[in-house]
């Protein structure tokens, strides 16, 4: 799967009515964003991508919590599914 960076701190893939969000320096791999329909993931995506200009004046190692945090207050009267998956720290992928 391809992504596109879209900032320093992140990348988006979009596939019909799924959206998934990758912080470039989070502990996450992605986080998975299912709407209940394609323009609904559409305008989501596309917000996330201009967030990027508001984002100029936000400290330095802060801009992946106040995008998330400017995504959450987007879609807040929206309907999705968000499935966040984690990395396996790497003494866990040894032990398995």
């Amino acid at each position: 799967m391809e992504f596109k960076v879209i900032s320093p701190y992140c990348g988006l893939h979009m596939e019909g009515d799924t959206v998934k969000v990758f912080y470039l320096e989070s502990e996450d791999l992605a986080r998975e964003y299912v709407f209940g329909n394609a323009q609904d993931a559409q305008e989501f995506c596309n917000a996330a991508r201009n967030l990027d200009a508001f984002m100029i004046n936000v400290p330095k190692g802060k801009e992946e919590l106040y995008h998330l945090e400017f995504l959450e207050q987007i879609i807040k009267d929206k309907e999705y599914e968000l499935s966040v998956h984690e990395a396996i720290p790497e003494d866990e992928q040894e032990a398995g």
